[in-house]
């Protein structure tokens, strides 16, 4: 694909070479707003995952101050189901002792004593589970006090952030649009020769159709010209040359130019 790819003349005519450096300037100017759009394009795709983790971060927040809500439901369940288990026990208790004047041998005598026994015996384990039921409840209070504190300051935090990540989108989209504006107009400007050439050099080589040729050297592939191509390329005034190693769409800019971005009458 190296080479010339049009020559318009081989006699000097002026408004040819303007024709010529003005699709050219067009060329330049489009392959740097596609680059603008790129890097707008991989900016953009970086949003969602960053709100999506400030997201991530409250929820983590909110499952902690679920799990720890329900291990205190899960706490006064099990003390309430105690306490019912002690006034079962203490209403057998209290029908045990009422059968004490009733009783008439010492053999009934012991087999109630023992059952009173073992009743008092589960009603003060039952309490021990109710006192560590309380014990352990408290603790769980505080850290659901402390995680609603946190969750709400994180709310706090990740709302800012997400709102600026959120304005940093509608930004990016704004100035997306813009450079999409700029490149049809910018593409209007262009033959559909050479929009059908910058398209697949584009598309071949990663993005960078277009590149700036210094001392000999290719700014794409970074591979030099001879210096009698160089001295065409450089010279030329009614064609647009393409790189003979790479194939993009090249104009010359002088080596203390490289920060110049479009090339000018006297460096076309």
């Amino acid at each position: 694909p190296g080479g010339p790819t049009i020559q318009l003349s081989d006699t000097r005519n002026p408004k040819k070479e303007f024709a010529v450096l003005a699709e050219l300037q067009a060329l330049v100017r489009l392959q740097s707003i596609d680059n603008q759009i790129s890097r707008l394009k991989n900016e953009l795709s970086k949003i969602p995952a960053q709100i999506e983790a400030e997201k991530k971060y409250l929820k983590e927040y909110e499952e902690d101050l679920e799990t720890t809500q329900t291990a205190v439901e899960a706490m006064q369940k099990r003390q309430r189901d105690t306490e019912g288990e002690i006034q079962m026990a203490d209403e057998k208790l209290r029908e045990s002792r009422g059968k004490q004047p009733l009783v008439k041998t010492n053999e009934e005598y012991r087999a109630l004593t023992q059952e009173i026994e073992s009743f008092q015996g589960k009603i003060a384990e039952f309490e021990d589970q109710v006192l560590e039921c309380m014990e352990s409840v408290e603790p769980l209070r505080e850290k659901v006090a402390e995680t609603k504190k946190g969750l709400e300051s994180a709310n706090n935090t990740a709302g800012m952030v997400i709102k600026k990540h959120e304005d940093h989108q509608a930004g990016i989209e704004h100035e997306l649009e813009k450079h999409q504006r700029e490149r049809q107009r910018t593409w209007d400007e262009i033959s559909s020769d050479w929009q059908a050439r910058y398209n697949m050099v584009h598309k071949n080589m990663g993005g960078l159709a277009v590149a700036a040729i210094i001392d000999r050297t290719c700014q794409g592939c970074r591979m030099d010209e001879t210096i009698q191509r160089f001295f065409e390329i450089r010279d030329s005034k009614d064609e647009i040359s393409s790189c003979s190693n790479c194939g993009r769409i090249i104009y010359y800019k002088e080596a203390e130019a490289v920060g110049t971005v479009v090339p000018t009458d006297e460096t076309a």
